[in-house]
């Protein structure tokens, strides 16, 4: 055990007054005569619509999965294709032990211990006289099926780690974010009166164990992990202290009653127990139901259990029952399935779904240099088409992470759910126009990696400067690890995706480096389908050969771009943690501020040095090596100023990464809207040319070119900031903005929705 834990030491105490004012709080809002009961909390149903008879027959399915309706109701034939039965919790394991005085208070009424729960009330109907024998019977049969508890050490780890934890990893998306029950998301109860620390932190470690049905699912942790994880979801109150308060049953008149009325209360059709021999107790077919009574009426009859619906949710289940037999496609069992396991909260698929904005914040990554790409969990459209079946499952068992700089991690399922979800998505997504290649055939097999490899190198498309190669890091931003790509994607993906990332990822980094499916780099005589074949076979037989030019030097790197511009992505001083920095053979380099959307350095001589960079991500920024170095402003390039009096907007801009030309020359590609922009920088002469071209038709749209204390403009159409640095742009004119003078210009666009702006930079 970590020397993290520690003793728990109860310290938690009220004083009278505390717990006075406690009561009168409790007499106001909840008076005594009067019972408030939470509806079933099923997010998946409350988060979608649920307006039109298609989506109220969606949400009714899915509720009577998840109250498990037909555990007691059989279905007919098309019924069953639609309705299925989910575990519920196994009573009792190792696992999911309990306590006396937790029970007898869930059983009387488990709404009040965990308001939203979909667990009905059972005993609504009992006469209150006979209530208290009732709940002590079932109290003794169900503690008989209990495990004898051994007395452990019992230890606490860290709130703060553990509600750090319960925020990033994901329980959040599906719990409130503050871990507080709010009558909109997964209630959680009163976690410190169920469990011991012991106890909670076995169960966070495999809640499958006890809950097979994986509404909850395992979420990969070490124990020191749950253990803080436990510290926090228990601070709510005095932790449980009474292992095992009914060690043997003293009464066998009461075991013999409670085993009876847990058969009549029909609890063996929803749970199951190692230790119980009682079998199922089938009530009415659901085709014979009058849905106006039983349990979808507001009050039901005693014999029957009171879920609490709300009328949203009525109306939604009867809505699925009379609803005409119907045969679902494959796509539409796939998603349904995904909508049961909440996946949406977390992945977007084909408009299924999508993160909660509320709780996009939640989604972070270890660095801050990947942007949404490296804190939220990809889409997971096509992805079928993307995974082999090994790579899926292992995903959907929460195996084999390959996002390390993610802090949401993906969690597993169970074995039924991930078989289910291999199969059905990767039929729903099977390809019928795949491409033969990359190709696992005997083409150029002697040498035949040498490409790959050249081509991943600092000399052909510089892959190693963004992405990890097996246990190799980038030169530049730790991305996602490039050697795992074999194992894990198909090759047709794998090509598809690399002749345009964006098509997949709409917003990407990822550039391309064959746009419209032309090679822009000169290896393989251009021949896109060789190139990304040779890549594959690199990649396949990276573990046989030699790592790509520029992850086999040590120490010291100094980028030289000789015969091609070198693009580097670091973090860099003045031009932030999303830099994209640009070496040009001529000697004259730039770099360019992905996330302000904005050029912001210039400078003559050396490059860059990317000792720092490749030795450890999070040192100081690097700087430039060489000299004569040109700061430029701060803020997006391009704004939407309706009134020039106005300060120029912080935001607005969206970047959607880079090409590359034949010659290796990039351009920035970003839009403001439905505008879009290309910006691309090239030496000339002493200096450089910038060219800026727009598509679209939004008007009031001006590109800020420079901001300076002052400027000199002794020609026209040029102008300087009293240094050296001379700017020729002649659409351009002076604003003050406070002590700020800004030189901006005018976008006008022609009939067919185009403008361009050219500058050219002189120092």
């Amino acid at each position: 055990m970590s020397n993290a834990y520690k003793k728990w030491k109860q310290t938690s105490h009220r004083s009278l007054s505390h717990l006075i004012a406690i009561l009168i709080a409790a007499i106001t809002f909840y008076p005594l005569s009067f019972s408030v009961h939470a509806h079933p909390m099923v997010p998946s149903f409350d988060r979608l619509p649920n307006n039109t008879i298609a989506e109220q027959i969606s949400g009714g399915e899915l509720l009577i999965n998840e109250l498990n309706c037909v555990a007691c109701h059989s279905p007919n034939k098309h019924q069953s294709k639609r309705f299925q039965s989910l575990q519920a919790p196994v009573l009792f394991t190792t696992h999911n032990t309990t306590s006396a005085g937790w029970l007898k208070r869930w059983l009387n009424d488990p709404n009040k211990i965990k308001p939203g729960t979909i667990m009905p009330d059972l005993l609504h109907g009992i006469d209150q006289q006979d209530k208290p024998r009732k709940v002590d019977a079932l109290l003794h049969y169900l503690m008989s099926l209990t495990p004898r508890l051994i007395e452990q050490d019992e230890f606490i780890g860290d709130p703060d780690k553990g509600k750090k934890l319960y925020k990033t990893i994901g329980c959040a998306q599906c719990h409130s974010p503050n871990a507080k029950d709010n009558g909109r998301d997964f209630p959680l109860g009163k976690l410190h009166l169920k469990y011991t620390p012991s106890q909670l932190i076995q169960f966070l470690l495999n809640p499958l164990h006890s809950r097979p049905a994986g509404r909850m699912p395992r979420f990969p942790m070490t124990e020191e992990e749950a253990t803080h994880l436990t510290t926090f979801l228990q601070s709510s109150g005095p932790v449980r202290k009474d292992i095992d308060l009914v060690k043997e049953p003293q009464n066998l008149k009461l075991l013999k009653e409670g085993k009876a009325f847990f058969k009549q209360q029909r609890c063996a059709n929803c749970h199951s127990s190692p230790s119980s021999n009682v079998a199922p107790n089938f009530s009415k077919p659901l085709p014979k139901l009058d849905l106006s009574k039983g349990c979808l009426s507001s009050n039901p009859p005693k014999s029957a259990p009171h879920f609490y619906l709300n009328a949203k949710q009525t109306k939604a289940i009867i809505a699925a029952l009379k609803a005409k037999p119907k045969e679902l496609t494959i796509q539409e069992r796939t998603h349904y399935r995904m909508r049961q396991l909440n996946c949406t909260t977390c992945h977007t698929r084909d408009g299924l779904g999508k993160p909660d904005p509320a709780r996009n914040s939640l989604f972070t990554t270890t660095g801050n240099d990947l942007g949404d790409e490296g804190r939220i969990p990809p889409s997971i459209t096509g992805v079928g088409a993307k995974l082999t079946e090994t790579a899926l499952h292992k995903t959907l068992r929460g195996e084999g992470a390959i996002r390390p700089y993610m802090t949401t991690r993906m969690p597993d399922f169970g074995e039924a759910h991930a078989k289910f979800l291999v199969q059905h998505l990767t039929t729903a997504d099977a390809r019928a126009d795949v491409k033969a290649t990359p190709r696992d055939g005997k083409e150029n097999e002697v040498g035949r990696n040498q490409y790959g490899r050249e081509l991943m190198g600092i000399k052909g498309l510089n892959c190693i400067t963004c992405h990890q190669l097996g246990g190799n890091k980038s030169l530049g931003i730790q991305a996602m690890n490039l050697a795992s790509s074999p194992k894990r994607l198909r090759p047709e993906w794998f090509r598809d995706y690399l002749i345009n990332p964006s098509n997949f990822r709409p917003g990407t980094r990822m550039p391309s480096f064959w746009p419209d499916g032309k090679a822009v780099s000169p290896i393989l005589g251009r021949n896109t389908e060789r190139q990304i074949d040779s890549i594959w076979v690199y990649l396949n037989e990276f573990e046989q050969t030699r790592l790509p030019e520029g992850l086999e030097k040590k120490g010291g790197f100094e980028l030289k771009p000789e015969k091609r511009p070198i693009v580097f992505r670091t973090f860099m001083k003045d031009a932030g943690t999303h830099a994209i920095a640009i070496g040009y053979p001529s000697g004259i380099h730039a770099a360019f501020d992905s996330e302000q959307v904005r050029w912001a350095l210039m400078w003559r001589g050396k490059f860059l040095d990317a000792e720092s960079t490749w030795d450890d991500r999070f040192t100081p920024p690097i700087s430039p090596l060489g000299e004569s170095v040109i700061t430029l402003g701060s803020g997006p390039a391009v704004a939407l100023l309706k009134n020039l009096k106005k300060p120029w907007p912080k935001d607005g801009l969206q970047m959607q990464g880079y090409r590359l030309t034949k010659e290796g020359t990039p351009t920035l590609l970003y839009s403001h809207g439905t505008t879009k922009v290309t910006d691309t920088l090239t030496p000339k002469g002493k200096g450089m040319r910038q060219l800026i071209e727009f598509t679209g038709t939004k008007k009031d749209l001006w590109v800020r070119i420079a901001t300076s204390k002052d400027f000199i403009n002794d020609k026209p159409g040029i102008w300087s900031n009293g240094s050296n640095l001379s700017i020729i742009a002649p659409t351009a004119q002076i604003r003050k903005s406070g002590e700020i003078s800004e030189l901006i210009a005018p976008i006008k666009f022609d009939n067919s929705g185009k403008a361009s702006i050219e500058i050219d930079w002189h120092w």
